[in-house]
């Protein structure tokens, strides 16, 4: 077993010069159902929502949810990871297997942001046929709590939204390539809802829907997790951002709509120093530092080698193998 390697600081990249970041294409997308079939349909939008405007203000109940995390994704089941797979499959289905051979990186829009915004975050990596792959460790899994014979997981987006179909249940992920930097990356994302009907469902008609709660009633808009949402629309290519405000009764009494990029100075407002060209700077800098790393093995590096990235709140980065111990990420 290997030695932790340490790929280096990324707590101040330098920014990402705009030009070297490529505008998102949706080249796929797919309809997924949990459940025992763990169903996917490609190049449907079977699972895609349309954005129904509620009257505000409204209420809603929504109870605490039990979240327990989970490493049992620790491991690989196949090539690629089985995560990754539907995202293969859908671009294979939409006839885009050229733009597979063409990317060096594929993973989903969430590791992607983590990595973006800094988070303390362990990720699986693998680097077959000279591609990244990566996810992170961690997943969440929601339960959904039962009480007087009723469900009270009822979110802002299923209030916000209706089914397209006779298909209520499920979720839509958009397939996107975008360059950033020397990287060429493929990604999936969840959409919350679309503004139309269109038979071929488009970035330019997805909306992303955010709710949160506030002591009072006073806007604008001003939240410690607007870096957060920003980047994960930023880096789909999703358009518009809708914020829904409730107070501690869950009594929604505003929501903020628009595009964007013109939540950006509510963002700065926030976090002064948020930049999204840094943010893609510093995932620049980790995948040219994870490609590098793994150039260096040359040919040592098999199709089965698992590999954990471990990124610290310090900004540490750090790569082994997932049997190796855990390297002091505040060292």
């Amino acid at each position: 077993m290997s030695s932790p390697h340490f790929l280096g600081n990324f707590a101040t990249p330098a920014p990402l010069n705009k030009r070297a970041i490529g505008p998102p294409r949706q080249i796929a997308y797919y309809s997924w159902f949990p459940g025992s079939t763990n169903e996917h349909e490609y190049q449907a939008r079977s699972a895609l929502k349309l954005y129904s405007p509620p009257t505000v203000p409204f209420s809603f109940i929504k109870a605490p949810d039990r979240a327990t995390w989970s490493n049992e994704c620790n491991y690989f089941d196949s090539l690629p990871r089985p995560e990754l797979e539907p995202i293969i499959a859908s671009c294979q289905q939409a006839g885009r297997t050229a733009d597979l051979l063409e990317a060096d990186v594929i993973t989903r829009r969430g590791a992607l942001v983590n990595l973006a915004i800094g988070k303390e975050e362990e990720y699986d990596v693998s680097f077959v046929d000279g591609k990244l792959y990566i996810l992170r460790r961690s997943f969440e899994i929601r339960t959904k709590i039962k009480h007087c014979g009723a469900y009270y997981g009822d979110s802002f987006e299923k209030l916000c939204t209706r089914p397209m179909t006779e298909k209520t249940h499920g979720t839509f992920f958009s397939v996107v390539r975008r360059k950033i930097g020397d990287h060429d990356v493929i990604m999936a994302g969840e959409i919350d809802c679309s503004s139309s009907m269109n038979a071929e469902p488009s970035l330019k008609d997805y909306i992303e829907l955010k709710t949160v709660k506030k002591p009072d009633r006073r806007l604008p808009v001003s939240d410690k997790l607007l870096p957060k949402w920003y980047m994960q629309s930023y880096m789909l290519g999703v358009q518009v951002l809708q914020i829904g405000y409730r107070d501690f009764r869950n009594h929604v009494f505003g929501i903020v709509r628009k595009p964007v990029k013109d939540f950006l100075r509510d963002v700065q407002n926030h976090a002064p120093t948020f930049d999204p060209d840094v943010e893609m700077g510093r995932v620049h800098a980790i995948l040219s530092a994870l490609s590098a790393y793994f150039c260096d093995l040359g040919p040592s590096v098999s199709a089965q080698d698992r590999f954990v990235l471990s990124v610290g709140a310090n900004g540490n980065a750090w790569i082994t193998s997932p049997a190796a111990d855990s390297p002091n990420l505040a060292a």
